[in-house]
């Protein structure tokens, strides 16, 4: 008795030949097994590896970049003028202004007490103020964001 073979089994058989001929690099790089039983192709393909990534959540009070006590010092400065914080939200780089400095005498006593704080301002305002109609560090052009 003659086996009968689907035109499908068939082309299968050739294409598992071929792939085992040409691609068995491909296959053995990828873990993918190809197995014929019985006329028919059986594939198994290895799941997905899963990457597992661990992100550590600290209190701003242990962030080694932020000069914390800088930062509440600067509190009493909105508090105490509170144009200030305005100023500084349309225009960071008003701090930089020897003369605007000298009209604010509790933001020259905090940059004097900060030197740093000048550029920390200027760099990264949104840790100082919070952004006002017309501050430009807070827009979608400062951060290079296209308009929709």
């Amino acid at each position: 008795m003659k086996a009968s073979t689907s035109p499908f089994v068939t082309a299968a058989l050739g294409a598992v030949l071929t792939l085992t001929a040409f691609g068995g690099l491909a296959l053995a790089q990828s873990s993918v097994t190809t197995t014929t039983v019985d006329q028919q192709t059986v594939t198994r393909v290895p799941p997905p590896q899963v990457v597992k990534t661990e992100i550590e959540f600290q209190p701003a009070a242990t962030a080694h970049d932020l000069n914390v006590a800088m930062l509440r010092d600067f509190e009493s400065v909105k508090q105490e003028d509170r144009p200030v914080a305005t100023e500084i939200a349309r225009n960071p780089n008003v701090v930089e202004n020897a003369s605007y400095v000298g009209k604010h005498p509790a933001l020259q006593a905090f940059l004097e007490k900060y030197p740093d704080a000048r550029n920390e301002i200027v760099e990264s305002p949104g840790n100082f103020v919070t952004p006002v109609s017309g501050s430009k560090w807070n827009s979608h052009e400062a951060a290079g964001i296209p308009r929709d």
